[in-house]
């Protein structure tokens, strides 16, 4: 085997370059292992960046990074290189971080920043910490190509939603002085009075304009901008503390001009010039950036021998690093050095299978023969052992490969760091892909179509009576829905009095199919967002009940209901009678805080779950080929929280049957009878979630 030095400069001729070609063959050879071993997080990535104009920004971060190292080349050549051993354990906890939150931890957010943690040990374990001192930020900047958690990222948007609004009412008040023009905020909804006529529809700042988008955007421009240029730390410091107020004001401007375009333009206010307006933000705002930059630039004028962000270039004239140039000596310690890596990652492997034995001994314990303690003592006595052998490997090979004897040149001890290196990702892509075979994961989950459309499903004929239907959303609102396979319809209790409006019930189902990346937004954000306030949330049990209900022999816990249609003796699958569902009362202070209830639950693949949460961590087995997952939501106004449960169950004690009906049966999709051929499908272009 031969090997070279990744960097092979010395200060005294800077014409060298900067890495030879043995290094590229190096890095290619690293890059194409560690892109191998996290081939599943970057191509979901990819799919995300495409499919999603939040995360459209990502595309862009890879290559920021790389021009921030072609930029930095200079620097570079004027740091020396070191062996870190410290960069191991940490690449190490990367890579098993990295393999938890595929199973049984689930979080695509935790895979990500498992992988960047990854990433900076294997570069300070080969380069050590000096070349980290450039190194650290193209790193540590591909995060913001890391998409945010679903839950974190609607909680943020809900404050920004708040702060558009309630800026942009007040400079719509400012402005409008002089153009006969008020406006008044209620939640989430603008309401513009244009020469004291009120306008309608009131404009709502949905998801789309709440800036989070844009945030995110502008805090990878504007860290960009303030690491692209030369600077001090501390004006980088006040860049990147000024992105987010930045951000927020650029979307305060955009949601104001969409309130002016409300007024004199409609037409302009919404669809594809409403987003069209929002990229015309960027230029104001990357106008803000260079600004800020030129301020801070002005404020203290500086030696410009020692700018760049108190970086001066660091001359390292006594530890330049030579080419390693291998000989047959040096061939065993090499591979030494690769059988290294091997055997401590295999042994870090087994530690990772042992702790999850050791903490969800029920994953194990049916497959090892053992009962449950069992398992957990054996595993837990079998981590120990592993643990010690490698602190015993670390102690006692590790010295012997790479000792601190200055006689053994840099350019050997990285050639064994390479090796190992390289040991390290073969034989972590080689225990990834054989635990994926021997547990049959299916990475990717392919769509699965319903049986038929929401729109045809059949109305109740018992004391539930069918009475509108509401019309097709708009663009906006679609976006942020994230399917075009969705229903909403309006019920009415024929048993009771026309002036109760407690006799009214809204129905919402959407459907949602494919790999479950984030689950659809549920009603707080939505009702919030319209005014009302929360008064209560929770927990709670609907239960469905009717002589119809009868246990289905072939599911344990499932039951079967007979439904309407041309075919005689059609029955539905029906998960149980007694449904997991999420709560909220809500209290409106336009109308004399008169209360609504609503509660809503999922179908996931068979399974009736009450949260999103529950969505992503238990309705989806890693093994399930397919995937889907259906919002079920019901509104009523009345006032009593369980009295509110009684009048959903009873509504949804007769339509349930009909809403499983059009859902994919989950044992003939287990079985292997549906999805039908494509000719057969009885619903095209099924959307996919967010």
């Amino acid at each position: 085997m031969t090997s070279t030095a990744v960097t092979n400069l010395t200060t005294a001729d800077e014409s060298r370059p900067l890495i030879t070609p043995q290094g590229w063959v190096w890095i290619g050879l690293l890059t194409l292992l560690f892109g191998a071993l996290h081939r599943n997080f970057l191509y979901r990535s990819l799919l995300i960046s495409l499919d999603d104009n939040d995360w459209s920004h990502a595309l862009l971060v890879p290559v920021i990074a790389v021009y921030y190292l072609f930029q930095n080349r200079g620097r570079l050549m004027q740091l020396t290189s070191s062996v870190c051993w410290w960069g191991l354990p940490i690449m190490l906890v990367g890579m098993v971080s990295y393999a938890f939150w595929i199973h049984p931890g689930r979080n695509d957010m935790f895979q990500g920043y498992s992988m960047i943690i990854a990433l900076f040990g294997l570069v300070l374990f080969i380069l050590g910490p000096r070349m980290m001192t450039v190194l650290w930020f193209p790193i540590w900047y591909l995060g913001f190509g890391v998409k945010v958690s679903q839950k974190l990222w609607e909680m943020i948007a809900l404050k920004l939603q708040t702060i558009a609004s309630v800026s942009s009412t007040a400079l719509l008040n400012i402005i409008g002085l002089a153009l006969d023009i008020e406006a008044s905020v209620r939640g989430n909804t603008i309401e513009i009075f244009h020469h004291g006529v009120r306008l309608s529809p009131p404009m709502n700042v949905a998801e789309a304009c709440s800036g989070l988008r844009m945030l995110m955007a502008f805090l990878a421009l504007g860290v960009a901008m303030a690491f692209l240029a030369p600077r001090a730390w501390w004006q980088r410091a006040i860049m990147v503390a000024m992105t987010l107020p930045i951000a927020v004001s650029v979307n305060v401007g955009r949601v104001t001009t969409l309130g002016f375009l409300h007024v004199y333009a409609p037409e302009y206010a919404k669809g594809d010039f409403h987003i069209f307006v929002g990229m015309l933000m960027l230029i104001p705002a990357a106008g803000m950036f260079l600004l800020l930059g030129w301020v801070l630039d002005k404020l203290i004028i500086a030696d410009e021998s020692q700018r760049g962000s108190g970086e001066s270039a660091v001359h390292e004239q006594d530890g330049a690093l030579a080419a390693f140039e291998p000989t047959d000596a040096d061939q065993p310690t090499i591979i030494k050095g690769m059988l290294f890596g091997f055997g401590l990652t295999a042994m870090a492997c087994i530690a990772y299978v042992l702790l999850i034995a050791v903490r969800r001994p029920d994953l194990m314990a049916e497959r090892v023969g053992l009962g449950e303690l069992a398992t957990q003592v054996s595993a837990g006595v079998g981590l120990g052992v592993v643990l010690v052998l490698m602190w015993f490997g670390s102690k006692r090979v590790w010295p012997r490969l790479i000792p601190h004897d200055s006689s053994v040149s840099t350019g050997r001890k990285r050639a064994v760091a390479l090796a190992i290196g390289v040991g390290f990702l073969l034989t972590a892509m080689a225990g990834q892909e054989a635990t994926i075979w021997a547990n049959k994961v299916v990475m990717f989950k392919r769509d699965v179509p319903m049986r038929k459309e929401l729109d045809l499903m059949e109305h109740p004929t018992g004391h539930w009576r069918f009475v509108s239907q509401d019309k097709p959303l708009s663009k906006d609102i679609l976006e942020e829905l994230g399917t075009t396979l969705y229903v909403n319809r309006t019920y009415q209790d024929t048993t009771w009095t026309r002036d109760n409006l407690g006799r009214f019930a809204s129905l919402h189902i959407a459907y949602y199919t494919g790999t479950p990346d984030t689950v659809p937004h549920v009603p707080q954000q939505c009702f919030k967002a319209g005014g009302l306030v929360q008064v209560a949330g929770g927990a709670t049990t609907l239960k469905l009940r009717g002589e119809g209900y009868h246990e289905d022999p072939t599911v344990p816990g499932g039951f079967l209901h007979p439904v309407k249609g041309d075919a005689p003796d059609v029955e539905a699958r029906v998960p149980g009678t007694d449904i997991p569902a999420t709560y909220f009362t809500f209290a409106d202070p336009a109308r004399n805080n008169q209360q609504v209830n609503v509660a809503y639950f999922f179908v996931a693949n068979g399974k009736f779950l009450p949260s999103p949460n529950a969505v992503r961590t238990q309705g989806f087995d890693i093994r399930d080929k397919y995937s889907y997952y259906c919002k079920v939501q019901v509104t009523v106004q009345v006032q009593d929280k369980d009295e509110a449960a009684e009048r959903i169950s009873s509504l949804l004690s007769e339509i349930m049957p009909e809403v499983m009906s059009c859902l994919p049966d989950w044992v003939d999709v287990t079985e292997g009878r549906w999805p039908a051929e494509v000719s057969d499908v009885a619903v095209s272009g099924v959307g996919t979630g967010e």
